[in-house]
């Protein structure tokens, strides 16, 4: 964009989660597509390794956009997620909704006026998003004066503590395949070539997530077990990030998602039990892209709840690793998250 055709774009700079992003309002942005794209693209500096022309950071979980709008039901907003490139200035809305970026929509909603504050310690906001129909249940935790930002609650990957947000999901079963099973088998082989065959779960629950057993894949690149795969080895290791990719790929295709080259969806997992917790805990390596060689320092929100779904449905790869017992912690280089035994139990899903 050249100097003299400069606009004003006003946006809000949350660290949400484990997340970082821009928030606009719908009606300070084009309308989907092409125009849309570029101001995006604009915004974030896309097209550069460090973003230095805009305010991505230089990675693919600081270079998020939600666009949140008016609703026609009252105390809802809709929000539509776009994730950013980094080096390539593009932008990709089918990687289905960030539950990191959902964590701030609703506090973006209630300062911008598009829901009315409630009396109380706390509003809740429901979004629905464009990006796959699912819809969501946002408590902002609130004070005297507004919003409540500061706090005592600590995420792991994030430095320091800051007010809670309590975010639960609804509809989101097949978000964005339309079926929590896609292919309608709970585990599937893939022929990676060179005798490497690879057992996955492929579900679509908040997110459609290829899900890999780990002991398949990684002593083939020289691990003995999942601790080893650190994030720095990871991003560095584009042998086994090809492999990977070419699995994701071939998921992508047997789910009816088409060639997803180029695309962040369906994102995939390595998972392995976590021997310490006496088959109750699961490690997980979650990518945002294979084919970018780019590792997740955490786990997304959305990824989490679709390796809990699958932790309860016989014959994944989760359940497998498991021995059937209960999924209480999914740990992840930089920290870990505890499935909800309640809302697990009472079946919160097909």
């Amino acid at each position: 964009m050249p100097f003299d055709t400069l606009c004003r774009v006003p946006f809000v700079l949350n660290r949400s989660g484990t997340s970082r992003g821009l928030y606009l309002l719908e009606k300070d942005v084009p309308s989907i597509g092409p125009a849309r794209n570029a101001v995006l693209s604009k915004l974030m500096g896309s097209g550069h390794p460090q973003q230095i022309g805009g305010f991505g950071g230089g990675c693919g979980p600081t270079s998020k956009v939600a666009i949140v709008g008016p609703h026609k039901e009252p105390g809802w907003v809709t929000c539509y997620f776009s994730q950013c490139g980094v080096t390539i200035a593009d932008v990709d809305t089918s990687a289905g909704d960030c539950g990191n970026i959902l964590a701030a929509v609703g506090g973006f909603a209630i300062e911008n006026n598009l829901v009315a504050a409630e009396i109380g310690d706390k509003t809740r906001v429901k979004v629905e998003s464009l990006n796959t129909g699912a819809r969501y249940e946002v408590d902002v935790p609130m004070s005297a004066k507004g919003v409540q930002y500061t706090g005592s609650f600590c995420v792991p990957g994030v430095p320091g503590p800051a007010a809670p947000v309590r975010v639960a999901t609804r509809g989101v079963a097949g978000a964005q395949t339309g079926r929590l099973l896609p292919t309608g088998q709970a585990e599937e082989s893939f022929d990676l070539g060179e005798g490497l065959v690879v057992r996955a779960s492929i579900i679509d629950f908040a997110r459609a997530l290829v899900m890999v057993d780990a002991a398949d894949i990684i002593p083939h690149f020289g691990y003995s077990n999942l601790q080893e795969v650190t994030l720095q080895r990871a991003n560095c290791d584009h042998a086994m990030c090809s492999a990977l990719e070419k699995l994701r790929l071939q998921a992508s295709q047997k789910m009816g998602m088409g060639d997803c080259t180029g695309k962040d969806a369906p994102k995939l997992a390595l998972v392995a039990p976590l021997e310490a917790e006496g088959r109750q805990g699961l490690a997980c390596r979650y990518f945002v892209n294979p084919g970018r060689s780019e590792m997740h320092p955490t786990i997304a929100m959305t990824a989490a709840q679709a390796v809990g779904a699958a932790s309860l449905l016989h014959g994944s790869v989760a359940m497998r690793e498991l021995w059937g017992d209960f999924l209480n912690r999914i740990q992840a280089p930089m920290g870990r998250a505890s499935p909800s035994k309640s809302s697990m139990r009472k079946g919160i899903f097909p």
